[in-house]
């Protein structure tokens, strides 16, 4: 073989070797990334389900506990089998309720016979008997809050049951149903993953009016459709393992971390199946080796030419291929780096707008301060707190003093700006992770202090008074002062079980007018 040939052959069989080699690691570290984002995703998919379900629990728990000891007419009714009275009754309840939170369905009127007396959502209801569902039965029977997981005749639910009582008199019980899906549809969109219930067969309630499709001893009860609504795509992923890629139809999927499902008395009835499709990914990763294999095989071609014609004129078109190769790559290095970029931004935008939207659903648009919606939220979550841990909360009221009279005199822009900067004062002095500052109404401001005793409140209240009046807010037409001042009202107390927790704010209202009544520019304590 002549010297050109032999050199021909070893560079052919050098490229052969380091093409081999570099596609291997590429293939090799491309499916690790994406096993690795997977196995992200999937963890991630689990998380957030079990949070979303234990403060969907949390919630429901409290608000029926709420509801029950708040509608003594609803309960009234429900004793005396009175079903008019029930419905107009229920009728502003229910759709407070279903504004507060889009995940309630519905409430179920159960009689300690297990008959069904009222069903908000679903009428046909109404009259049949459903102690055969066992936690309708178990309800019945223990007499006591019950909540959780629950297969019934309608569908998979949160369902939330509480007993009533009527003069000591043990009527029946009221179910609170909540959606169970939800949490799921919203992760499917955020991770674009597809998702499916599959119950045991033992597990079903007789009656049931759910469209089921049956594999291996379980019923898919719910899903997000697509290939779940085929049987043989169901087959196939039952017998695939976590993280593992499958072929369906035409289809391919990575199947995900499987969620174990279990009811409200802890045994598990079935399972969350969550699965990636990654058929266009990987139609594009092939398409991509199928066009470096062409690169390569023309490389190699024009390589042979190249070399046959001389060394020299080989290594000139070396170099020259090499150079039109590094600028193809930094051209679509640049490309990516700015349609990353743009999307970076894009994103960053997006958060941005979200937070404002945020911001905007629980501040007061002229103080800056949280409105009153945020402040009943966050009044009952720190009520709430302190009742379970017997600790001290605290309530300001705060009123700037004649300020009617200021914005008749120096006009609406001017008690606006008075506002605002008042607001900032009593900012400054509420400090705290925990504590809140809010827009009560008017010229009216209201602070919450959670485990704050009753000095410590009079000592944020006057640190307030005093950084009020030291503004110097010029004030000609005050009968407390020649600058704005304000009156304040308060009230420290630990909650007790089964208290209103209004009772606070009405007290420490109260204590505001007794701080008016006394000249205002003071603090009166209740």
């Amino acid at each position: 073989m002549s010297i050109r040939g032999k050199i021909i052959v070893l560079v052919l069989a050098l490229e052969l070797v380091l093409t081999i080699v570099s596609g291997t690691l590429f293939i090799n570290e491309h499916y690790k990334r994406n096993e690795e984002l997977a196995k992200y995703i999937a963890t991630n998919l689990r998380n957030n389900f079990i949070d979303h379900s234990t403060t969907i629990q949390d919630k429901y728990r409290t608000r029926i506990e709420g509801f029950v000891k708040s509608s003594p007419a609803i309960i009234n009714a429900f004793a005396k089998r009175d079903l008019s009275d029930l419905t107009i009754n229920l009728e502003q309840r229910i759709n407070t309720l279903r504004k507060e939170d889009q995940l309630f369905s519905s409430i179920n009127f159960i009689h300690a016979d297990g008959t069904v007396f009222y069903h908000t959502k679903d009428k046909k209801r109404i009259g049949q008997n459903v102690s055969h569902i066992p936690f309708v039965r178990d309800s019945l029977k223990d007499r006591k809050p019950l909540s959780g997981l629950v297969l019934a005749l309608s569908g998979l639910g949160y369902r939330f049951s509480y007993p009533v009582y009527l003069n000591d008199k043990y009527v029946g019980i009221i179910v609170f149903i909540t959606d169970a899906t939800h949490s799921l549809e919203m992760l499917s969109k955020n991770f674009e993953i597809q998702w499916g219930i599959l119950i045991n067969k033992e597990n079903i309630v007789q009656g049931s009016e759910m469209q089921m499709i049956a594999n291996n001893g379980k019923l898919l009860v719910a899903s997000s459709g697509g290939p779940f609504n085929d049987k043989g795509f169901l087959e196939v992923i039952s017998q695939t393992a976590p993280l593992d890629v499958f072929q369906s139809t035409e289809s391919y999927h990575r199947k995900l971390y499987t969620l174990a499902l279990k009811n409200y008395a802890g045994v598990s009835v079935g399972e969350i199946i969550t699965v990636l499709d990654i058929s266009k990914p990987l139609s594009d990763f092939r398409a991509s080796l199928y066009n470096a294999g062409m690169i390569i095989l023309a490389v190699l071609v024009v390589t042979i030419i190249v070399l046959f014609q001389g060394i020299g004129f080989f290594l000139k078109k070396v170099r020259e291929t090499q150079h039109q190769l590094e600028e193809t790559v930094d051209q679509r290095t640049k490309q990516l780096q700015e349609t990353n970029h743009k999307l970076s931004q894009e994103i960053t935008q997006h958060e941005l707008t979200q937070k404002d939207l945020e911001s905007l659903s629980v501040k007061d648009a002229l103080t800056g301060l949280f409105n009153r919606r945020k402040f009943n939220d966050q009044y009952e979550t720190e009520w709430n707190a302190a009742l379970r841990a017997s600790r001290y909360i605290s309530l300001i009221m705060i009123d700037i003093d004649c300020f009617k009279p200021y914005n008749d005199t120096y006009g609406h822009l001017a008690g606006d700006e008075a506002l605002r900067t008042v607001a900032q004062a009593i900012q400054k002095n509420v400090t705290r992770p925990r504590d809140c500052v809010a827009r009560f109404g008017g010229e009216e401001f209201i602070c919450i202090l959670p485990e704050t005793s009753m000095d410590a409140t009079i000592h944020v209240a006057e640190m307030i008074r005093k950084s009020v009046e030291e503004l110097h807010y010029i004030h000609e037409f005050s009968s407390a002062s020649n600058v704005i001042t304000v009156s304040i009202g308060l009230i420290s107390a630990i909650p007790e079980k089964f208290q209103d927790k209004k009772e606070l704010i009405d007290l420490a209202d109260k204590a505001l007018y007794r701080a008016k009544s006394a000249g205002r520019n003071c603090i009166k304590a209740s």
